[in-house]
Parts: C-alpha cells; structure tokens; sequence
C-alpha cells in the first residue's frame, strides 16, 4: 500500500470532515481554537496522523473500561468512543495527567469530569480492561540510556498491574530516523524480545509513521 492509498485510509476512519482537519491543522498559537483543537500542542503533526496512531493504540477496543495515563486533552476518549458506538457500548473513561491545564482542556473538549492530575506511578489507580499511554515514553527522564531501559520497563509493568485486558504505548523508533537531544528511542526488536519473554503475548506495529511505533500486550 503506497502513500496516498494509506492516507485515503485514515481520512476514511475520521469522524472529523476534511475541512475540519484542514482547519485544525492550520491553527496557529494566536489562534484561541490552537490548544483546544491543533495537533501541534499534544505532539503530532497533522490530525490525521494523531488519530490514527491512536487507533493504533486501540486496535481490538469494542468498548469498556480504558485508562489513559498521559491524557493530555483526552483525545483519545473520542477516538475510542467511536470505536465503542460501533458495537453499541459505551467508554468507561478514566484518566491522568500531570499538566493540569491539558486536563482542563480535556475536560472542556469532551465533556468529562474527574480527569485525575499527578503522576500514574504514585497514583491510586483503579484496574481497568484496556490501559493505554500514548506518548508518554517519548521524553528521557534518567540520566542514562540503560536507567532510562530500566524505567520505561517498570512503567510498563506498572500498565500491565492496572490492565484486565490489554496494555498499550507507543515508542519512538531509533531506526533509519534523526535522533534529537532529550527523546527516548529504543529498538522494537529489543522490546519485543524482552516483553515477549515477560508477558508472552505481544505485538507490535510499525504501519505508519517511521518516527513511531506501537506495542500491545494482551492479558486474555
């Protein structure tokens, strides 16, 4: 499947219009819509390219319960509504995030109430079905690469802890790409040698973006 092929694709699974997502992606800061409603402020760079990585990161959601650690402004609590209304379900929505700002905003965008404000890692969590974290690995946060290895897999262990069902983030990818100072980069072959060897039942797609890929771990 070539560029535009798969990009004819995406659009296809957007609720939003084509004008919307023009419009969107256009917004610049001075614009009162940009933190509300640009890719740019939650990291991506169009809105088609944000939602489908999130549909990568719920691939096999039919509704239920879904934490989103790092929610930023809850996005994905559209996306996966969506996916929930095809099979008649609802998303039992629960979340956190550190910024609160983004959480306001999230509040605001969707409709919600409770969005949690701190650090998933010293929260007190409730288990759900589905625990997903989008973005959250992207930053370095140790001082070295091997601390920041140890890290991300205790954090991912902390995911696989609150899951009933399935766990899934997504990871920047070292290969063939630029690397830049203060983003975490691991190779997929590595991850899913070691998650595999682990929690057994792993998958991981790079379909679309070179810069990132997903990882799904599946407890039933």
């Amino acid at each position: 499947m070539d560029k535009a092929e798969l990009t004819t694709m995406i659009i296809d699974n957007l609720s939003n219009s084509n004008e919307d997502r023009i419009r969107y992606d256009a917004l610049d800061a001075a614009d009162p819509d940009y933190m509300m409603y640009s890719p740019t402020p939650v990291g991506y760079n169009t809105t088609a390219e944000q939602q489908f990585l999130m549909q990568n990161l719920l691939i096999g959601f039919a509704g239920g319960s879904l934490l989103d650690i790092g929610c930023g402004r809850c996005d994905l609590y559209g996306v996966a509504s969506e996916l929930a209304s095809l099979n008649g379900e609802i998303v039992l929505y629960d979340a956190i995030d550190h910024n609160p700002n983004m959480t306001q905003l999230g509040e605001q965008k969707w409709g919600l109430t409770g969005v949690r404000i701190g650090a998933f890692e010293t929260a007190k969590l409730e288990p759900s079905e589905w625990v997903v974290a989008s973005g959250v690995f992207t930053q370095r946060r140790c001082a070295t690469e091997d601390d920041d290895l140890q890290k991300l897999f205790d954090d991912i262990d902390i995911l696989y802890n609150l899951s009933t069902q399935v766990v899934s983030f997504n990871l920047l990818n070292p290969i063939n790409n630029t690397h830049h100072e203060g983003f975490f980069y691991v190779h997929p072959g590595l991850v899913m040698d070691m998650l595999i060897e682990k929690y057994q039942y792993v998958t991981i797609r790079n379909n679309y973006s070179k810069d990132v890929y997903t990882v799904l771990i599946y407890k039933i």
